[in-house]
């Protein structure tokens, strides 16, 4: 058989007819996709169960054709920036939909959730991996930080509802929302504390925490919550003066605020703050600017397009390199690893942290479960995979990969039943509450 090539940078090279036919696999993909979309509300699977299952099946065919696809580790830029985009816009879509006040009340179980669940399921992902699969302690502490976050794209299923919900913010979705806006930002200063131990030793004696300290945690964590808000509160205040001189026609105004996003990304990330975090937080400042103004209703929609189409995008890519021979390493360890964090590290960390949230059990227990990995994930693995070698850098993809696949089977399977219960118990509370109070 003769085989087609598809070769790596400088540039792609194909085979006659392979373009037109990689095109017409993509247009079928995307009107799947928008079918997969239509058909799973209210039904126990989720598009991203059925985009996994497609790449699978690609990557099959793949391997059948001859065809030499892009390795996750040796290309791993296109894995990262892939993911990376798909983040940005999701972030800041998550923040346009949050309206509560920024008091200690409204944002108290985020801020259980960042300060105490994240560190806790850093520190018993890096125990698993170091007990289970036998990896160094910057490797432990990478893959902790990589599998803390809560993807901010995938969990967009049990998140709050668009800027025009009329029913007010649930407490569970609020904190799901919340905790994925925000900690996909604040996993980066440990990933860089993992990167610093494979640079310079845990052990080593010298100004390297001192840097990280300041640099990687205080500064950039700090400039990137700063800028993201002035930079949200000047967009939205330009974007409502354009549309009220009539200069910007509906609904082209919403695509303004897209691109200040990238803009707010990209500058964040010059000065040496947390692009992620900038993202959210302008999202935040935007929406709160004018919390009732129809555009942000707009921009939501369009956030939740380009959001689904990065997620089809990395999770095609995702799917069509697992049956690549070589590439995925599972055996128990990486089974147990994958099945621990979502079954008893994140269900843990989470109950823990929320002990004094005054949230109902049911609440707690829907937001330990829905601990959903994913987007995030691939981002700062392809970004670690700078760094590592492709020794260190392989069981590493392996567990990702195995989490992010449980995490979509199981919380896809799941989402749509649990999150109807979870609304079919609070009505019932909330009726049981006014009959009482009457």
């Amino acid at each position: 058989m003769q085989h087609l090539v598809i070769a790596r940078a400088p540039g792609w090279s194909f085979d006659p007819g392979l373009y037109e036919i990689l095109v017409l696999v993509g247009g079928l993909v995307i009107l799947a996709g928008a079918v997969a979309l239509s058909l799973q509300k209210g039904r126990p699977f989720s598009a991203a169960l059925i985009y996994l299952s497609v790449g699978v099946l690609a990557g099959i065919a793949l391997r059948v054709l001859g065809v030499r696809w892009y390795d996750p580790i040796e290309d791993a830029v296109l894995f990262s920036r892939a993911a990376e985009l798909a983040v940005i816009v999701s972030l800041f879509g998550a923040g346009v939909k949050l309206d509560r006040p920024l008091t200690w009340r409204a944002w108290r179980t985020t801020v259980l959730l960042l300060a105490i669940a994240m560190p806790i399921t850093i520190a018993g992902v890096a125990l698993l991996g170091s007990w289970l699969l036998a990896l160094a302690l910057p490797s432990a502490v990478l893959l902790g930080a990589v599998l803390a976050p809560t993807d901010p794209v995938l969990a967009e299923d049990v998140q709050v509802g668009g800027p025009m919900q009329l029913e007010p913010e649930d407490e569970a979705r609020f904190a799901i929302t919340s905790e994925a806006g925000l900690n996909d930002g604040l996993a980066f200063p440990f990933v860089m504390l993992a990167l610093f131990g494979y640079t310079a030793g845990f052990d080593a004696i010298g100004t390297w925490w001192l840097e990280w300290l300041t640099a990687d945690f205080a500064y950039a964590i700090g400039a990137g919550i700063v800028i993201g808000a002035l930079a949200g509160r000047l967009v939205a205040s330009l974007t409502y003066n354009v549309i009220d001189r009539g200069w910007l026609a509906n609904p082209f105004d919403a695509f303004v605020a897209i691109g200040a996003i990238f803009a707010v990304y990209g500058g964040t990330e010059i000065v040496g703050g947390y692009g992620f975090l900038a993202v959210f937080a302008a999202g935040v400042a935007f929406r709160r600017f004018e919390q009732g103004h129809e555009i942000n209703e707009r921009l939501h929609d369009v956030t939740l397009v380009i959001e689904k189409l990065g997620e089809l995008s990395v999770l095609l890519l995702l799917g069509s390199v697992l049956p690549i021979a070589g590439v995925l390493e599972v055996g128990w360890p990486v089974l147990l690893v994958g099945l621990g964090l979502v079954l008893v590290v994140r269900p843990l960390a989470v109950m823990i942290a929320l002990l004094p949230s005054g949230l109902a059990l049911r609440q707690r227990l829907f937001v330990a479960w829905f601990g959903i990995r994913g987007i995030g994930s691939i981002y700062y693995l392809g970004f670690a995979f700078a760094t590592l070698t492709p020794v260190d850098a392989r069981p590493l993809f392996s567990v990702t990969a195995v989490a992010i696949l449980v995490s979509v089977l199981l919380h896809g399977l799941s989402s749509g039943p649990l999150s109807a219960r979870l609304s079919a118990a609070d009505a019932t509370t909330g009726r049981d509450a006014t009959t009482a109070a009457s």
